[in-house]
């Protein structure tokens, strides 16, 4: 199944949770996890954020970076640009490009945001959903 991955959702990868878990074992989960460019740029711009998070050293975090982006298909924001003013419709700000993405694949998104929930032309997933959807115990 694919899936948009929020950034709040990768956040979450630097500590030991579920989220790791999932992200970890995807492939054997059949799962094909999509980022916009724009959140993986997001990210890396609050490394120290997520360092402070996570309470690991900066090299630690950048090792962990290279194995997200092992497991991630980072798709660059023009590939959904066409998307862009339907995904406007629904949400109004930063997200923009993870549901012109969600719209673009016709896939569901995996994000925490209950706002996300507001809408109903794209499904979302918050992670014990996506549990209980993937039968994780």
């Amino acid at each position: 199944m694919q899936i948009v991955v929020d950034t709040n959702i990768l956040v979450s990868f630097f500590r030991e949770n579920p989220v790791r878990f999932i992200i970890i074992t995807s492939q054997s989960l059949n799962l094909e996890l999509y980022s916009p460019e724009h959140c993986w740029q997001e990210l890396l711009n609050i490394k120290p954020s997520i360092s402070k998070y996570s309470k690991l050293p900066l090299e630690q975090i950048d090792s962990i970076f290279e194995k997200l982006k092992g497991i991630l298909i980072i798709i660059p924001d023009e590939y959904s640009k066409s998307f862009e003013s339907e995904a406007k419709s629904l949400i109004h700000d930063k997200d923009i490009p993870i549901f012109a993405l969600a719209l673009k694949l016709k896939c569901p998104i995996w994000s925490n945001e209950p706002r996300f929930k507001e809408q109903s032309s794209v499904k979302i997933f918050n992670t014990m959903e996506l549990k209980e959807f993937l039968k994780i115990i």
